[in-house]
């Protein structure tokens, strides 16, 4: 049900002094299990929306609402609970811990809850999924850039989150590495139901997606 989706409702968001409008009253729903890129040129205003629809920052006006939640209106408690426990967030650069082995990386947002020992099945059932086993004991320093970005989306998914976000994800890697994180993208949103919204420059990974949504200078341009 779209209650238990995203919604966001006359998004505006600003910036600066004078303020300058980068999002223009933006309104949209996204049902759970979809499987959503946000497309557009540089500057048009997707990553800041990416930004507040996970609840990574608010809008300077309007609401939006993620699983049932208001995100404009929630305390800091609250909404730390819902991003450590339904939310995943793929950065373009990995941001790995470099004194951490690919393992602890992928394990370290359940060590925040004492789960880290439970959730060593699942990552090592996920590092077989993207082809990491071999890069268990590895340090990032000691893997490469496509290997780093799978431990990165590994991580964000070792909580089986219902909601996983990404900021061009495949911004950083060549064209093999890019397509396995895309395939990852689609195989889970196929196999787990995870709710996927991703931002990306690139319309042939955009085609991957089941919905696309255009910004254009902050608004959107359309959906198709």
């Amino acid at each position: 049900m779209i209650k238990d989706g995203i919604i966001a409702e006359n998004i505006i968001k600003s910036f600066g002094t004078p303020p300058q409008q980068i999002l223009k009253n933006i309104s949209i729903e996204i049902e759970l299990g979809e499987f959503v890129a946000l497309v557009g040129k540089s500057g048009s205003g997707k990553s800041t929306l990416l930004y507040i629809l996970s609840g990574l920052d608010n809008p300077t006006y309007g609401k939006n609402f993620l699983g049932g939640y208001d995100l404009t209106s929630i305390d800091d408690a609250s909404i730390h609970r819902l991003r450590n426990q339904a939310i995943g967030f793929v950065f373009q650069f990995h941001y790995l811990l470099p004194e951490l082995s690919a393992l602890e990386n992928i394990t370290m947002p359940a060590r925040k809850r004492n789960l880290h020992k439970q959730a060593e099945e699942y990552a090592l059932h996920l590092m077989e999924e993207f082809s990491l086993s071999h890069c268990k004991d590895k340090f990032p320093s000691q893997m490469s850039g496509g290997e780093q970005q799978r431990v990165a989306i590994a991580r964000a998914l070792i909580q089986k989150p219902k909601f996983l976000f990404a900021d061009e994800p495949t911004g950083n890697l060549d064209t093999s590495n890019g397509d396995k994180v895309i395939d990852i993208f689609r195989k889970i949103n196929k196999e787990e139901g995870t709710t996927i919204m991703f931002v990306t420059h690139d319309m042939d990974y955009a085609k991957a997606a089941k919905k696309r949504v255009h910004l254009q200078d902050g608004e959107i341009l359309k959906i198709d």
